[in-house]
């Protein structure tokens, strides 16, 4: 009796040794269903991205820079909150209150992420442009020389200098000023579409991941623990009892499609039921091996590693069109040239679309047909997610994203200026109207329809305005920025033609006041030395610097000034009786179709300088006669004293126009060229227009990246014929099957022997009696395989128009830019000679002939001077247009030949590099201290300059040697 009490409490002991065993294994085997934390899988996911990723970046040509999966710390979408717990967002009030709320904030509260980075960005870089414009303000000279070989001096549009000179008011925003190539950066920093692609990069590596998991031996346990109690009236009578059903094994998918699938079962019950000495425990296992290899439906590597080849090469195309986006992004940026066919942007048709496999099944009856894309599947039949589609789609739908570009920015920018000069010559034509209204020389009529234009003026400056701000929103929201941050645009890429308008202005404006200097000899009291004044004049005057008129007109007038009055009027006669033949020659080539002889074009110009310098000697000497002092009548006597000075200064000033032409011919030779469309050497803009053609066709067939991708795609396209025939064959798979136990009964989990082992080698057979969506996936693959074809001959097609399309339009902007050139001075010729003839006195009346009609003229006159500034920034807007679009072409032309290589600011190079910068260059890391503003978390800005290398939360790459990603488990 003691014993059998002993062996009780012996048997009683181990039972619960085994019980609190299988409970404390019971326990952490529910623990391993929470798994690891969220951190740990972000960051393995994130670890094995990066590895696809620099295994696929072999390609300098497509190379990836400029990415990061994680937001830029700079950029206002920043966000340094928990990735994996970020704070729930401002839920809306009706939503919240009209359906359950199952989550609630936790620990992360309840806030918006919001960085501030970039605005350090930009008052760092506003500083930097401030302090360079500010430099070449104070630098640059009162007047500019607009000789050949100047330096070059600055010529801010007024604008431009208010812009500088204005202090935001207390409260008001400072206005950032921003270069071309800040704006490059900070929208490769700050633009929600350039983060976009990155993720898409993330995203399309991700499967790729995945496919080549599914070639891994794939690890599986699973745990069943059950209590069972029944009465002894139940059917198998009174039982009480603890069962363990512990499964454990692998499975692994091999290249030719076959499957093997490894498993060990062990099932203990524990009966606490039974008499004391009766065994309590049994143990028993189970192991089995099977091995699937399909002969034919689902067997082969075509078709198994097919998924897989699909993946890889899917993240190989998305590689390259986003190292083809960088330079979409940087014209778009720079031009506004968006990224559409008419652009030159060819979006290829996806055709293909992946095969839904299931290993050593064969092809499911999913019924996806090539030709349609299929949704984004995950192995969880549940909910499955797709990144970035809710909401997203419907409100870029709704609210497209603009495209506006510096450039088309920028000359709405310098239109303004040049609206604000128009007013201003208006103005002084207002003045010069009132004055000449008082003397009786113009009507109230012309007055007001000098007015009348002023006014169309100051209107057009209300357009010019409201477009430009209208512009700059829409710049600002190709950056990613807030449209209520102030922000201007730095001119400096149009100085070179503004400075062109200056000089000029400036010649006309000095041409301007040598006649006046003139009038002011007006006295009748020097009149003696009236000679003497004029000849300083023509030989000092600010016009006359820097040309040949100074040395050669003492000479050339001393000619004049030495001949007898007769001899005076023959040769005027003379010169004028050959310049009328030379004019009739010209006529009658021109007639003819044949040019005019450059020497007589030479001696035509030389005969007006002449004619202009005997009239001007013929008018002064009867100016010094002062024929007025025969007048008895004193108001006729001033009145043809004026009259005679006015011829001779009017006289006077057209022999200056020979200093002004020269003086002109300096300033048209420092006219900006048209920047170069240099491929392989050859200028594009030169030569054989079809030569050119097939040169930029040549190389963008050759370069282009999208077309890379659809040469490729037709591959895949004929690739898949292959793998949807195999789905048209029958099953035949052979299997192997071998089962092995432990004794039944016993407590002997691992007592495995030959003698309880079982194999088995079968061979399944299924005809292909039923093939209907087979079949059906069958055919649509070759139609597939078909519109594939014709799609990369539309690609190339299309490459080929586009650029061909693009180099046409170039060479003729290039022609219309010399075309506005020669508008542009003419524009400006007019409006001087227009304002010097209405200001000119009228001609003496002829004996017996009507006296003018003085209103008529006027009113004739004013027409013509109005018109004639009307036409001034009709030329210059024409002409900043044309280089505008000349330059937004260029950028276009060289990004479908893809040759438009990038720095690290994401800003072309404008030539070829000559090495390769490094990639992914680490760099430090933004404060990330979180400050709660109201509902929002402000990100203080990031001063480091380039972007978080790797190793940083905001990089996809690996960590640099030494330092590690420590998992979170």
């Amino acid at each position: 009796m003691a014993k059998r009490s002993v062996w009780s409490r012996f048997a009683s002991a181990a039972f619960g040794i085994r019980v609190a065993l299988c409970l404390v294994l019971c326990a952490g085997f529910c623990l391993g269903f929470v798994g690891c934390t969220r951190k740990f899988f972000r960051q393995q996911a994130d670890r094995e991205v990066s590895a696809v990723l620099q295994e696929k970046d072999k390609y300098p040509a497509w190379k990836i820079e400029q990415y990061h999966v994680y937001p830029d710390p700079r950029a206002r979408f920043a966000d340094p909150t928990n990735p994996d717990r970020p704070p729930m967002p401002p839920d809306d009030p009706a939503a919240y209150d009209l359906s359950p709320n199952p989550q609630k904030p936790g620990k992360a509260g309840i806030g918006v992420a919001k960085g501030l980075g970039y605005l350090d960005l930009l008052a760092q870089w506003d500083e930097e442009n401030r302090a360079a414009l500010a430099a070449e303000l104070a630098s640059a000279p009162a007047a500019l020389s607009p000789i050949a070989g100047d330096s070059g001096a600055p010529a801010m549009s007024d604008y431009s200098r208010i812009i500088l000179s204005k202090d935001p008011k207390e409260g008001e925003p400072h206005a950032y000023i921003l270069n071309l190539e800040q704006a490059a950066e900070l929208g490769m920093i700050n633009s929600r579409e350039f983060q976009d692609r990155r993720e898409d990069l993330y995203l399309t590596a991700l499967p790729v991941t995945l496919e080549r998991f599914a070639f891994s031996a794939q690890f599986f346990a699973a745990e069943q623990t059950l209590r069972e109690w029944a009465g002894r009236e139940t059917t198998g009578g009174n039982h009480n009892s603890w069962s363990f059903n512990s499964g454990t094994g692998f499975t692994k998918l091999f290249s030719t499609g076959a499957l093997l699938l490894f498993q060990f079962a062990n099932q203990t019950v524990v009966e606490m039921s039974r008499p004391v000495g009766v065994r309590a425990t049994t143990s028993q296992s189970t192991l089995s091996l099977d091995l699937i290899q399909p002969l034919l439906r689902g067997g082969g590597r075509a078709v198994t590693l097919e998924p897989l080849t699909q993946a890889e090469r899917n993240l190989f195309y998305q590689i390259r069109s986003y190292a083809r986006f960088r330079k979409e992004f940087f014209v778009a940026i720079a031009g506004g040239g968006g990224g559409s066919i008419s652009g030159g942007v060819f979006v290829p048709r996806n055709v293909i679309a992946n095969p839904t496999f299931t290993p050593g099944s064969g092809f499911g009856s999913s019924g996806i047909l090539p030709g349609q894309l299929p949704a984004v599947t995950t192995i969880n039949e549940g909910l499955q997610e797709r990144p970035g589609a809710a909401g997203r789609i419907n409100l870029q739908a709704a609210i497209p994203a603009p495209v506006s570009g510096y450039l088309g920015t920028l000359l709405q920018f310098v239109q303004i200026d040049i609206d604000r000069a128009n007013i201003a010559n208006l103005q002084k034509f207002i003045r010069l109207f009132e004055g000449f209204k008082e003397g009786g020389d113009v009507s109230q009529l012309q007055v007001d329809q000098v007015e009348q234009q002023l006014l169309q003026g100051r209107s057009s400056l209300l357009t010019d305005e409201q477009q430009y701000l209208d512009s700059m929103d829409q710049f600002k929201l190709q950056l990613g920025l807030p449209t209520d941050t102030a922000v201007t645009i730095d001119e400096r890429p149009m100085q070179p033609l503004i400075r062109q308008f200056r000089r000029f202005e400036q010649v006309l404006a000095e041409f301007d006041a040598v006649g006046k200097e003139a009038a002011n000899f007006a006295d009748p009291a020097q009149v003696g030395k009236f000679r003497s004044e004029l000849t300083r004049l023509a030989t000092t005057a600010p016009l006359v610097k820097g040309t040949s008129f100074p040395k050669k007109f003492p000479a050339r007038w001393k000619v004049w000034s030495d001949l007898s009055a007769d001899d005076l009027k023959k040769r005027l006669k003379d010169l004028t009786e050959e310049r009328q033949k030379l004019l009739d020659k010209q006529i009658d080539l021109e007639k003819a179709g044949k040019p005019f002889p450059p020497a007589d074009r030479q001696r035509l110009v030389e005969l007006e300088y002449d004619i202009d310098l005997g009239s001007f000697e013929q008018s002064l000497r009867a100016y010094e006669g002062q024929p007025w002092k025969t007048e008895n009548n004193p108001a006729r006597q001033r009145q043809q004293q004026i009259l005679s000075f006015r011829l001779v200064v009017n006289a006077f000033v057209l022999v200056m126009g020979e200093a002004r032409a020269e003086r002109i011919d300096q300033i048209r030779e420092l006219w900006p060229k048209v920047p170069a469309l240099l491929v392989d050497g050859k200028d594009l803009l030169e030569g054989d227009l079809d030569e050119a053609q097939a040169l930029a066709g040549r190389t963008a067939l050759a370069n282009r990246l999208d077309l890379l991708n659809v040469r490729a795609q037709l591959v895949d396209a004929w690739r898949q014929i292959a793998v949807f025939a195999n789905a048209l064959l029958g099953t035949l798979n052979v299997e192997y099957h071998l089962t092995t136990q432990t004794p039944a009964g016993q407590a002997m989990p691992l007592d495995f022997s030959g003698s309880r082992t079982r194999h088995e080698l079968a061979l399944n057979t299924q005809l292909p009696l039923v093939r209907f969506s087979e079949r059906n996936n069958y055919r649509a693959s070759l139609i597939a395989y078909q519109r594939e074809r014709r799609a990369l001959m539309e690609a190339e097609d299309l490459a080929l128009q586009s650029v061909r399309g693009e180099i046409r339009q170039l060479r003729v902007l290039a022609e219309n830019y010399k075309i506005q050139q020669r508008q542009v001075e003419l524009a400006y010729m007019t409006v001087e000679n227009s304002l010097d003839v209405f200001q000119a006195p009228p001609a003496p009346p002829q004996p017996n002939a009507p006296p003018p009609d003085t209103a008529a003229r006027a009113a004739t006159l004013t027409q013509q001077l109005l018109n004639a500034q009307r036409s001034l920034p009709l030329a210059q807007n024409s002409l900043l247009t044309v280089w505008t679009n000349y330059v937004n072409a260029r950028f276009q032309l060289y990004r479908d030949l893809e040759l438009l290589p990038l720095d690290n600011r994401g800003v072309w190079i404008d030539e070829p590099p000559t090495s390769q910068p490094a990639a992914n260059e680490p760099g430090r890391n933004a404060d990330l201290d979180i400050q709660r503003t109201g509902v929002e978390f402000s990100l203080p800005g990031n001063q480091a300059g380039p972007l978080p290398g790797p190793g940083s939360p905001y990089h996809a790459f690996p960590p640099p040697k030494g330092q590690t990603l420590e998992p979170e488990n």
